[in-house]
């Protein structure tokens, strides 16, 4: 619903937008990012991923990184790739066994991304229980951009409460990483940060990086100790409130469906914060080599071995690539059929 008068006074604080003409928005304070422009080169988040420790390599009129080892996603995340056009040998090289890309629905896995793309974005296209929960949130946190160089100091601990919620394991590294990672992405244009403090606790920020005129939402994370007031859901209405409504951005995206199964409620956190399902496919294609391993006959025995890994979210994945690539239908020339089960 929208905001009513008895309520102004409490939202104007938080929101630049919601604020009387002539105030200052508190997010623009001495030391913080000044707004980012549009249509931003995807060079500029190639640049920042090699530096961050991963390989990119560009064909098809895209690039693609190694998000996992072994496995490579393309980007700019919005863009779709003609399936029967992609170089499979010049993405995967030698060191590649996935490819996992974005195509026509007719030439993959039926999927979507989650985007937001209407100006007018505020509380009217939020689930009725999440309105309740954004009000919460805006009335305990206070909503700001911040410099990269606050993470370093205060967010370590919010990344590896965030594993342990989503019950992941907390590497050894997390510290060293994440420190790489906030640096980085400070000398990176089209990256920016915001956090919702509760006084002077970091209980929650995001990360984005707008690639072309599409803002990235990589990383969100928070503080198990501030959970229960709904920073997370603060500060998403607060970003995509100011970044949708600034015209800098044509949408913002919060990346496609995940392979993993399992996650759907984190997809209903996702349309009930006012972001849509925009339909597209996904596929997957394996190196050469790999390609005659996977059929319906080994199938069950990569399934048993997996399971003897145990829960955890990189064999959900494996178990998940395993399954779309044997759902999805297959290409020939430029006719798809059905790949036999």
């Amino acid at each position: 619903m929208p905001i009513s008068l008895t309520n102004w006074s409490r939202f104007a604080r938080l929101s630049p937008k919601l604020q009387p003409e002539g105030s200052a928005p508190n997010h623009l304070c001495k030391g913080v990012p000044q707004r980012i422009d549009m249509a931003v080169n995807p060079q500029h988040f190639v640049q920042f991923m090699e530096r961050i420790g991963h390989t990119v390599r560009e064909a098809n009129g895209l690039y693609w990184c190694n998000t996992q080892r072994g496995v490579y996603s393309s980007f700019p995340y919005h863009r779709d790739v003609d399936a029967t056009e992609v170089d499979l040998g010049n993405v995967l090289k030698r060191d590649g066994l996935v490819a996992r890309f974005g195509c026509p629905v007719e030439q993959g896995i039926e999927s979507f991304r989650i985007i937001c793309d209407d100006p007018n974005y505020d509380f009217p296209l939020l689930r009725s229980r999440t309105r309740t929960q954004v009000r919460r949130g805006l009335e305990a946190f206070r909503i700001e951009q911040v410099d990269f160089s606050l993470l370093q100091k205060c967010a370590i601990s919010l990344n590896a409460d965030t594993l342990v919620r989503q019950g992941r394991r907390v590497p050894s590294n997390l510290e060293s990483y994440w420190t790489r990672y906030y640096r980085e992405a400070a000398r990176t244009e089209g990256a920016e940060t915001w956090a919702a403090f509760a006084g002077d606790s970091l209980a929650a920020y995001l990360i984005s990086f707008t690639i072309e005129d599409v803002a990235n939402l990589l990383i969100v994370r928070s503080s198990l100790q501030f959970l229960d007031a709904f920073p997370n859901n603060a500060l998403l209405y607060r970003f995509v409130y100011d970044r949708i409504r600034s015209g800098d951005v044509k949408q913002i995206s919060y990346g496609y469906e995940s392979i993993q199964a399992g996650l759907g409620s984190l997809d209903q956190f996702k349309t009930g914060m006012g972001f849509r399902q925009a339909p597209t496919g996904q596929r997957i294609e394996l190196a050469g080599w790999v390609r005659p391993l996977v059929n319906r006959f080994t199938m069950p025995m990569a399934e048993h071995m997996l399971k003897r890994f145990g829960e955890s979210e990189t064999t959900a994945k494996l178990n998940g690539i395993l399954q779309w690539y044997q759902q999805q239908p297959a290409l020939y020339g430029t006719s798809v059929q059905s790949r036999a089960a």
